[in-house]
């Protein structure tokens, strides 16, 4: 049996030890060995948690080890999760038994699927993307690597999301539209064109901050 180390013992960290207890693989594929986090205090007010094994940069990966990350920073993530791949640590995909996942949509390593989301058929989601609660991603959309799509998201059929994309709550993006690389998307925004990379749009219908 593998042993789980969750990055991140912060809120989001705890949000997904409570993922990892109620996934199918629990004590069947693993059992959850800890936390790595750099702030050793992050759990001193909460209880029913396993401890803060090290830091990820001074953590010595073991044989049975594989590791979820729980960093809502895109940046953040992309820099642990390289320290420890670098270490030859191998990562796991985590989906919540209420997802609605169809059975030709794929998901990708080390991606993250919360409480009621939806895979349309069709649907590709990349390595280490975060797919949250309640959130569609419809028929033949493709969600890139690293990319965050935040609670009740809507992707409709044929969107693309690419890497390293940030789309906060409730926003809706229009069919076949694209939001290129890096791009992020505000809250309860209408995403009708592209999107272009390294850009942030917002409102409805979304249009670009200065």
């Amino acid at each position: 049996m593998k042993n789980l180390l969750i990055i991140g013992a912060r809120g989001f960290g705890r949000e997904i030890y409570n993922l990892a207890l109620q996934c199918p693989g629990y004590k069947v594929e693993y059992q959850i060995k800890g936390f790595l986090d750099d702030k050793k205090n992050a759990l001193n007010d909460f209880t029913c948690y396993p401890p803060i094994v090290n830091s990820v940069e001074d953590y010595v990966v073991c044989d049975n080890d594989v590791f979820v990350c729980a960093l809502g920073d895109i940046q953040y993530k992309k820099k642990y999760i390289q320290i420890i791949k670098d270490k030859g640590g191998d990562f796991i995909t985590l989906i919540h038994p209420s997802a609605n996942i169809h059975i030709d949509s794929k998901i990708g390593v080390g991606s993250i699927v919360l409480q009621n989301a939806t895979l349309g058929s069709g649907s590709i989601v990349g390595d280490f993307a975060l797919i949250q609660v309640s959130t569609i991603i419809g028929h033949d959309v493709k969600v890139g690597n690293y990319s965050r799509i935040d609670c009740h998201v809507v992707c409709t059929g044929g969107a693309i999301i690419e890497d390293e994309v940030t789309i906060y709550t409730s926003a809706v993006i229009n069919q076949n539209v694209r939001v290129e690389k890096g791009a992020c998307v505000g809250a309860v925004s209408f995403v009708l064109r592209r999107v272009k990379e390294y850009t942030t749009v917002h409102g409805n219908p979304a249009v670009r901050l200065n």
